[in-house]
């Protein structure tokens, strides 16, 4: 008998799990803060100024909202959208635990990876 995979977490079991603060693991200055209420915040240790504050909402490749038409997306992978003024950026998501996060920045294609501060 076939195993049968387990169902992808939905999108609303994926918005818990990101709610938090997550600290890049490729430069440790660098935090960003996904609020359960849909804020984000980007923060640079030592630089006030390169705050920046916004939100965010999580999608599924098969339901993209309008910013993302005409990004080249894959139905079945979940994408995080986070606003920043007039900057709307999209990521798609690699992994993610209760402590690390990982996903692919689309514009450029590299991969960004967090640990959970809190």
């Amino acid at each position: 008998m076939a195993q049968q995979l387990a169902a992808a977490p939905s999108l609303d079991v994926i918005r818990r799990a990101l709610a938090g603060t997550w600290q890049s693991t490729d430069d440790t200055r660098f935090t960003r803060e996904l609020d359960a209420n849909g804020t984000a915040i980007d923060r640079y240790e030592g630089d006030a100024s390169a705050t920046t504050k916004g939100t965010w909402a999580l999608f599924s490749g098969s339901a993209p909202p309008p910013d993302a038409k005409g990004k080249t997306l894959t139905p079945a992978s979940t994408y995080l959208e986070i606003k920043e003024g007039e900057d709307v950026l999209f990521f798609e998501m690699d992994s993610l635990s209760l402590q690390r996060l990982s996903m692919f920045y689309i514009e450029r294609g590299n991969r960004l990876a967090f640990t959970r501060l809190k």
